[in-house]
Parts: C-alpha cells; structure tokens; sequence
C-alpha cells in the first residue's frame, strides 16, 4: 500500500484541528486529523503540509516528526508518518470538498473523552493524538 502522512496541527491556545468524518467502509462518522497518502514526488512532510491545506484550508508554515507508525504491519506494509505543526494561517475553504462535514479546533484537554467515547478511531488519528497527548503530559511536569 502507498504510505500516509498525518498532521496534528496544535494552535497557541492548545487546541488540535480535526475533521468531522463519513467513513463509507464501516458507515460512521468521527473525528480524524488531517491525513492522506503520500504522492511519489513529495517527501512525508510535504505530503503532510499539502493534505492539512487541501482538507482544512489552514496552511502550516513547517511540520516536525512526531511519530512513526505501521497499524496493521501483521497484514500490510502501511506506514504512517505523523507530524506536529505548531503555526497554521487560514488560507481559504478547503479545496477537498468532499473530505469532511465539519473542520473545527479541539481543545487538547477534550481529546481523551472523545476517543474514550469513540469519536476518534482511525488509527492514523489515534496514534497521533495518543502521542500528541503523551507530549502534553510529559512537557507540562
């Protein structure tokens, strides 16, 4: 399978974009962050840029690794490269329309209860967020 580039991008007042989400395969809605596949002319980070201004119309100005991942290395050869911004500017609607119904800032401290109550269970968006999470906790001691 094509590899895959996530971005969570967190802004100054502590709060992840995400994407309101229809999945058809399972039929459910929930929340993701910005992802998609990785073209063969771009590195993961570009990949990762381009995905978060094409989905949610925020554009980042530089993404840094934030962790690496194979969810379901057992059955596929998927890997997924997750990013943290840390700076986006609106830059217009979102040219993907079809990506998601509603684009919104989630205050990080809401994070567990969402995926506690499986709102978030995309693996690239758990893996992600529970890393993004564990940087939270381990900066703020």
């Amino acid at each position: 399978m094509r590899h895959l580039a996530v971005a969570a991008v967190v802004d100054d007042q502590k709060r992840v974009l995400m994407m309101w989400r229809h999945r058809f395969i399972t039929d459910t809605w929930g929340w993701e962050l910005p992802m998609g596949l990785i073209e063969a002319d771009e590195t993961p980070e570009q990949a990762a840029a381009r995905e978060v201004e094409e989905e949610t119309g925020w554009r980042v100005k530089g993404v840094k690794p934030l962790v690496y991942a194979q969810p379901a290395n057992g059955i596929t050869d998927s890997e997924h490269f997750v990013f943290r911004a840390e700076t986006a500017s609106y830059a217009g609607p979102p040219t993907e329309l079809n990506e998601s119904d509603r684009i919104e800032w989630i205050p990080i401290s809401e994070i567990r209860g969402m995926i506690d109550r499986r709102e978030v269970v995309s693996s690239g968006s758990l893996v992600g967020l529970l890393y993004l999470l564990l940087d939270e906790a381990t900066s703020s001691s």
